[in-house]
């Protein structure tokens, strides 16, 4: 059924967003002292439910340190559809991005937006080829936000 075909598309995303923590990156210092956590990753083949559920996850594992931002197509046979999920944490939030902003403004890229909390926000593009470079600016976004923050 395409209800047990949703529910084992999202299994999976979550199977390969677990492999994702071992690429977290240490940037800056959060109010405790450690080191903010970043991970901007790629996940294909997901459903916008999936990548948040795999988003969250992730953030959690991570700590309130963690700014998570997954993006993917969900069938990766058509560019049309992107989508982009970002998780911070309350370490992140404190230090000034917001998810709700920051992932509407990283969807342009894509020709999309969205938004939503400060905590948990998703967004949609119709330009698959432009989603590799929008990660990246994600990536060096957040870099740059992150590292300009006092702990």
């Amino acid at each position: 059924t395409a209800k047990a075909l949703a529910a084992a598309r999202e299994e999976l995303a979550l199977a390969k967003a677990a492999a994702l923590v071992a690429q977290a990156v240490a940037v800056g210092a959060a109010p405790d002292g450690a080191p903010f956590q970043l991970l901007v990753a790629r996940l294909d083949g997901v459903e916008g439910a999936g990548l948040q559920s795999a988003a969250q996850g992730l953030a959690e594992q991570l700590g309130d340190g963690a700014a998570v931002v997954l993006g993917g197509l969900p069938d990766p046979a058509d560019l049309g559809k992107v989508i982009l999920v970002a998780a911070f944490g309350k370490a992140v939030i404190a230090a000034g991005p917001k998810a709700g902003a920051f992932i509407g403004g990283i969807a342009k890229a894509c020709g999309g937006g969205g938004g939503g909390r400060p905590n948990l926000a998703q967004a949609g593009g119709r330009d698959g080829a432009a989603l590799d470079g929008a990660l990246e600016q994600a990536r060096q976004e957040l870099t740059s936000q992150l590292s300009a923050a006092l702990g």
